[in-house]
């Protein structure tokens, strides 16, 4: 069993999507985690949805950035 909490875990997923999505630059990954307001989640930052139990909701979103989607 890994002694890495759970939502350090789910932290770390989204922001290596996030940096993907970003190419590879994690400084802006970490920047549009905690400040980018997600129009399609009530303006809302992937932070404050990842700490609300939607992570998925945000890796969903990314998947579609990485597919094209812009908006």
């Amino acid at each position: 069993m890994s002694d890495i909490p759970s939502s350090t875990r789910t932290i770390q997923k989204v922001l290596a999507a996030a940096t993907a999505v970003a190419g590879g630059d994690l400084e802006a990954a970490i920047l549009w985690y905690r400040n980018e307001p997600l129009p399609l989640f009530d303006c809302r930052t992937a932070e404050s949805l990842v700490a609300e139990g939607g992570a998925a909701d945000v890796l969903n979103l990314l998947e579609s950035f990485q597919a094209g989607f812009v908006g």
